[in-house]
């Protein structure tokens, strides 16, 4: 029964409950260190965990309970680099009580690119998984192949699973129910205009868009907005296409996460303006591109500058202090965003000397 009542990492926002079960709840809460409370499935939250698996995405969203269905949808964006013992979303879900065979309502890989999908592949292999998305970009190398072989074939129980290539087909959308809303605002079809090579790969990237009552979130996978050499004030390959074709108000989001792991290639002026976060989430490691590690100092400036009351919370927290490079740069900065549709709780899990703790960074009361 614990595991269903307690909540996590530790919500503080507001319920309305019989007297004599929130004392329980508070005298639980007390009890239990926050960094071990586990995240139930059946909690009336809608919970966003941004694990920290390095150089790469990997996203959990869980709940909240009726919403969809009883226990609340699971679903994953991206897997992050690594698989087998090294995979840190497997991890993670185990941690919070996810067990092996747990049902994942959908599954979408942004695009082909090993620092997102490998670690899906441990999903799959671990779970029952309903839904997988794909980008259906034409990648032909051997490794993703492997992997689009896993996903083909695919059960839940005796039930084929749903597999969805957005460039195959470009009018999918996921069904609304209840105040969840959950809706692909841009996805890979095959135009010109989105760059070439790692780029032309980048840009093809899904961007998810999740609405809950007063709350939305935007996840942009590694979608670009110019080339690296280009000033802020530039606007073009992925973002461009992204902004002219969504409508402004769905633009607008309280939670980003940032595009192609803070790159200056991405978060050009006009999206900043176009989405206004009150929350920056920038999921990146240790690894250098060419000497440059993410984010790009040039792109924290700019929503620093632009957004000054929003915050920044990154899975690199204190990487590059602490010497860590592509070996252990997976060390546990995880990101969990807790929200009731009314208040949302901005957690980081923190890691001094050898324990691990969640703080709160930002709280915002709609």
């Amino acid at each position: 029964m614990l595991v269903k009542i307690a909540l996590a990492p530790a919500w503080d926002g507001h319920y309305t409950l019989p007297m004599r079960k929130l004392r329980l709840l508070l005298v639980i809460a007390w009890f239990i260190p926050s960094a071990q409370l586990p995240a139930g499935q059946n909690n009336e939250l809608l919970q966003v965990h941004f694990v920290d698996v390095g150089q790469g995405d990997a996203i959990w969203i869980q709940g909240p309970a009726g919403e969809c269905t009883d226990n609340g949808l699971n679903i994953i964006i991206d897997g992050g680099p690594h698989t087998g013992k090294s995979n840190r979303l497997i991890t993670y879900l185990e941690t919070y009580k996810f067990v092996k065979d747990s049902l994942v309502d959908c599954a979408i890989v942004t695009h082909p690119h090993d620092d997102h999908y490998p670690g899906m592949a441990d999903v799959l292999q671990n779970y029952r998984v309903k839904t997988i998305v794909d980008s259906g970009f034409p990648d032909v190398g051997v490794k993703f192949q492997k992997f689009l072989t896993l996903v083909k074939a695919e059960k839940v129980g005796n039930v084929k699973s749903t597999f969805v290539e957005l460039r195959k087909q470009p009018k999918f959308q996921f069904a609304d129910c209840g105040d969840l809303h959950m809706s692909i605002l841009f996805s890979d079809t095959d135009q010109t205009g989105l760059g070439s090579g790692n780029s032309r790969t980048n840009n093809a990237s899904t961007v998810v868009r999740i609405e809950y009552k007063k709350f939305v979130f935007l996840f942009m996978g590694d979608l670009e907005g110019k080339d690296r050499k280009d000033p802020a004030d530039k606007l073009s390959l992925g973002e461009k296409a992204l902004l002219s074709k969504a409508p402004a108000e769905k633009l607008r989001a309280t939670v980003l996460k940032v595009g192609h792991h803070g790159s200056e290639t991405s978060s050009t002026l006009s999206l900043i303006r176009a989405v206004q976060p009150e929350v920056v989430v920038i999921q990146s490691g240790r690894k250098a591109f060419s000497g440059t590690f993410l984010p790009d100092q040039g792109v924290l400036d700019r929503y620093k500058k632009e957004l000054p009351g929003s915050v920044i919370v990154r899975t690199d927290e204190g990487d590059e202090a602490q010497g860590l490079d592509t070996t252990n740069d997976a060390d546990g900065d995880d990101i969990a965003i807790l929200t009731d549709g009314d208040s949302l709780r901005v957690r980081q899990a923190r890691i001094s000397g050898g324990k691990r703790r969640w703080v709160t960074v930002k709280t915002i009361q709609k």
